[in-house]
Parts: C-alpha cells; structure tokens; sequence
C-alpha cells in the first residue's frame, strides 16, 4: 500500500474497522448560513462523505480543522449524525450523514420533496458504507484532476426509459434516425438504470460537455455483471436515442471501475461477448455498423484515479462474430490534462 497515492490509501485503511458512532446529550440549535444547507445537501447527495471530503468540497485550500468546527456544530444541531472507525492509536477522521433535523431542512428548503420520508441510517459495519466513501474519493480525484472543467456530480440516479407512443409499441423495427434501425441486441426489454453516480466534464475544446454515468464494483464479481452490460447496451443502443438530451447531446459514457487488474480484464472478456447491439442500415457494409455501447462502455481501475491515470480500456471495435473483428482491447483517456 506504500506505493498506491496517499488519497487512495487514505481511504482504503477503513477495512474492517469497528465502529464508534457521535453521541449528542442534548440538540444544540445553531444559526443556519446558505453553506450549511449545500453541505447538507451533499452529504444527503452522496449517502456518505468523511471530514476531509467535505473540507475539500467546501473548504478547499483551508486547515482541516476549520471544516471540523463547522461540522461539529452541524452534528450538535441534528442536522448531520457521524461515525468513525475506533483506532488504537490516534483517531480516524469523522464519517457524516443525514440526521432526521437535516433531512426536514432539506424537505422545508425544497431540495427534497415534500412527502420524502426519513429514513434512519443504522450503520453497524464500516462495509456497509465504504462503496460510497471509496467511490466519493474516486470521483474527488476526478475532480482535482479535471479542476473548472468538472461541471456537475449527482449521486446515485435512477433513469427511467421513457414511454413510448402507440405508434411505436406498433412497430417492431426500431428506429433510431433516418433509415437506421437497432439489431443485436441481447436483452431488448427497456429497463431502467442505476449509475452510482452521474458525472459532467466539459469537453477540452470548451465546445459543449461529457457526461459519464459511473458503476463503481467492489464485488469483484464479474456474474453480478452481465445484466448491467446488457441493460447499458440497450440504454445507449436504442432507448437513450429517445430521451430529450439525444436532440443535441451525444450518448453519455459508462465507466466501470475495478479494483484490480484481473477483475478488470475480466470485465472486458463478458463485456465483449455482451456487447452486441448496433445501428443497421441496408445501404452499408458491416464494417459500418455503429457499434455504440462498444464504444462508450469504458473499464478502469480506481486507484489510476488517484495517481492522475485517466486512461480506460474498452471492447475491441466489432462483437467475436463479426467478420471485421480485431481482438485488440483499446484504450482511451477520458480525462485530458485540465
């Protein structure tokens, strides 16, 4: 671990941890600033962020301690509850999330609507919330890296296909522009997508954004994946093409991120077999066909992340069973020097 970036192991030595949660004798009320409400409504945002992660965010550049006083206040109003690893030698820093005061902020603020319900986080096991502290360092990394061009991070999302119209449920072709139709895909159900996170980068050149949903694996498990492939290859193949932001976007990027090399390479082996929806047209050859979630499904590991290593692999160009197959893994930077 001595030789990963230190962002990286900062936030790994949480393994295994026994937890101590924040007690409080009484609420203390304190007088809420408009930053207040905006940490507040990223720690709901994100599920989980430690002290120095919302320093970052919100205190960037200053001493720790400054966003620790702050926080503390925040926790003695009820507005944010926290936990943390027990250590045997010195502290680990504060993990925060949403108290039950908080979250009827929120809902009185209008950044939540008015029936959302709390919900107590009961954490017992520090595993149960490193996905999203492992996955909030990662996407800090991403924004250090990539400074006025990070535009936007939403937490995890759910996007729904929209409805389609009578006229299409008529028709089984289906069509994406002009004479073009989608063939090949695996799973041809609509169904709806869960990224971890949604990001937007503006693009190098200043002429309009990226955006990138984010799957962050910790299991490892390349079989608790297949539908996931076969889910984005249908989102991005046919459905997207029907969703407001086609009018003038170009599809988004997913990115899996792997913890080791071998999950990686592992993921791209089921992923190259999955990956089988294209956009046909009569008049072209197959070496023409539009391969999209080929192109935009990217593989990384996170710790390349924290060492400001953007460079992700991809899907050869065309599926095993296509006659102008290359079986070359290619690889691509989905972050340029800011």
């Amino acid at each position: 671990m001595t030789d990963l970036p230190a962002s990286y192991v900062e936030v790994h030595r949480y393994d295994g941890a026994v937890l101590q949660h924040g007690r409080r004798e009484q609420v203390v009320p304190c007088a809420i600033q408009p930053r207040d409400f905006a940490i507040v409504r990223d720690v709901h945002r994100y599920k989980f962020l430690s002290a120095p992660q919302i320093a970052e965010l919100w205190w960037p550049g200053r001493d720790l301690w400054c966003a620790q006083r702050r926080l503390h206040k925040l926790f003695k109003a009820g507005l944010l509850d926290r936990f943390r690893p027990v250590a045997r030698r010195g502290s680990f820093p504060w993990t925060y999330h949403v108290g039950e005061l908080g979250h009827r902020m929120l809902r009185e603020g209008g950044a939540l609507p008015p029936t959302a319900r709390f919900r107590p986080r009961m954490v017992y096991d520090f595993g149960h919330v490193l996905h999203e502290l492992h996955l909030n360092a990662w996407v800090l990394a991403l924004r250090r890296a990539a400074g006025k061009r990070f535009l936007e991070w939403e937490g995890e999302r759910t996007i729904e296909p929209p409805r389609q119209t009578r006229e299409q449920m008529r028709h089984s072709i289906r069509h994406v522009y002009g004479d073009w139709t989608v063939h090949g895909m695996r799973d041809e159900r609509e169904r709806p997508i869960y990224p971890d996170a949604v990001l937007e980068l503006e693009r190098k050149d200043g002429d309009g954004y990226n955006t990138y949903l984010i799957e962050f694996d910790r299991t490892r498990r390349v079989d608790k994946n297949f539908e996931k492939f076969r889910r984005y290859d249908t989102f991005l193949t046919w459905w997207w093409n029907r969703t407001p932001e086609a009018l003038d976007l170009d599809p988004p990027y997913v990115i899996f991120v792997c913890q080791e090399e071998e999950q990686l390479r592992a993921f791209v082996r089921a992923a190259d077999h999955e990956l089988t929806g294209h956009h046909w047209h009569a008049s072209v050859a197959p070496e023409e066909y539009r391969f999209i979630g080929r192109e935009r499904i990217l593989f990384c590991l996170e710790w390349h992340a924290h060492a400001g290593n953007f460079v992700a692999r991809r899907v050869p160009e065309f599926p095993p069973d296509h006659r102008g197959r290359e079986p070359n893994v290619r690889g691509v930077r989905f972050l340029t020097s800011a």
